[in-house]
């Protein structure tokens, strides 16, 4: 089975309800864009005769309902606002690498933007046939806005298959590089259980000094996605937020859920290595702009580039809850102190 068949949770053909009104998942699409990222579309079909698709991206669904009017792809730049209430989180160009079932006539490439609003909404912008190739000028984008959703909340179960990912660039460990965790480790953490699909080593330069960490990602086909990082033996569990939900100040601070986190840091990430499958492509020598609040125990953090923003949120976790998570008998004792290191730990 190829990694584009496999990388899913969910089945074609499989029934759902959604606020009481039955569907089947009638159709998807595997979609990849020109940055790597790989998610799935599915077309779902009600009952009664409406029409919705369900995202499944980065381990989160969201279901999305058509909605009236866009603004033109030229006029998009990420991090801005649009009138609608939304902020750019995204915009792009990507393929329909496979499709099955049914799936709405459109071409094979096409260019896109996702947004995120202050009361927890996404929308995703279809340019399709707008920007497929000798397009008509007079073809409309289609506007999608909806909510992330549970697999429960749609009355779905995840099949018994682990999903695939795309595979991590084939490179030789760092020299001194020790690793706490395997590729096929499992542990038992709050969500439920995870698999360590795949390990990534990174590195920042702050103020003249290098500092590097290890990105566990970690995957539960109900709960999606994780991060167990570690840096100086110190480590945090992270998740991905919805980026219209923060709000940074001139003060350098940002809030989140109503709490204020003070700045800490920023910089320019590199991947310095990877191993095992990865949610989206990698490539050695890439980068992304970071910056990091801190309110302890928690770190809120950007990552973005030209083309894309995305926030986390990360919660100090102690190396020996990591360590009985995992079935370790020790993992090494931190060193210094960690930016969202709880006084007294």
């Amino acid at each position: 089975m190829s990694t584009y068949e496999a990388c899913t949770v969910l089945e074609l053909g499989a029934r759902g309800k959604h606020r009481g009104a039955a569907f089947t998942l009638a159709g998807r699409a595997c979609v990849k864009s020109e940055g790597g990222g790989l998610w799935n579309e599915w077309t779902v079909a009600f009952d009664d005769g409406r029409r919705a698709f369900l995202a499944e991206a980065l381990g989160s669904f969201t279901l999305f309902f058509e909605r009236p009017t866009a603004p033109p792809f030229e006029a998009l730049v990420v991090g801005s606002p649009v009138p609608s209430g939304f902020i750019v989180v995204e915009r792009g160009a990507a393929k329909r690498v496979a499709t099955w079932g049914e799936v709405p006539d459109a071409p094979r490439a096409y260019r896109y933007a996702d947004l995120s609003s202050a009361d927890g909404e996404r929308a995703t912008i279809d340019y399709g046939k707008a920007s497929a190739p000798n397009a008509e000028r007079t073809a409309a984008p289609v506007v999608f806005v909806g909510r992330r959703v549970r697999l429960s909340d749609l009355a779905l179960r995840a099949r018994d298959a682990r999903p695939r990912f795309l595979p991590a660039p084939a490179a030789k460990a760092p020299k001194g590089l020790a690793l706490h965790l395997d590729v096929g480790d499992e542990g038992n953490l709050s969500a439920g259980r995870f698999r360590v699909i795949g390990i990534m080593h990174r590195s920042i330069r702050i103020e003249g000094e290098r500092y590097t960490w290890e990105e566990y990602v970690l995957h539960a086909p109900t709960e999606g996605l994780r991060w167990l990082v570690v840096s100086d033996g110190h480590w945090s569990l992270v998740e991905t937020v919805e980026p219209g939900l923060v709000t940074e100040d001139r003060e350098k601070r940002a809030t989140f859920r109503g709490q204020s986190h003070r700045f800490f840091s920023s910089g320019k990430a590199r991947v310095e290595w990877a191993t095992g499958e990865l949610p989206w492509e990698v490539a050695i020598g890439d980068q992304t702009s970071t910056c990091d609040y801190v309110r302890a125990p928690h770190m809120l953090s950007r990552e973005s580039s030209a083309d894309e923003i995305t926030w986390s949120y990360g919660t100090y976790t102690p190396p020996d809850a990591v360590a009985r998570a995992f079935g370790k008998r020790a993992l090494p004792k931190p060193s210094g102190r960690a930016p969202n290191q709880p006084k007294g730990r």
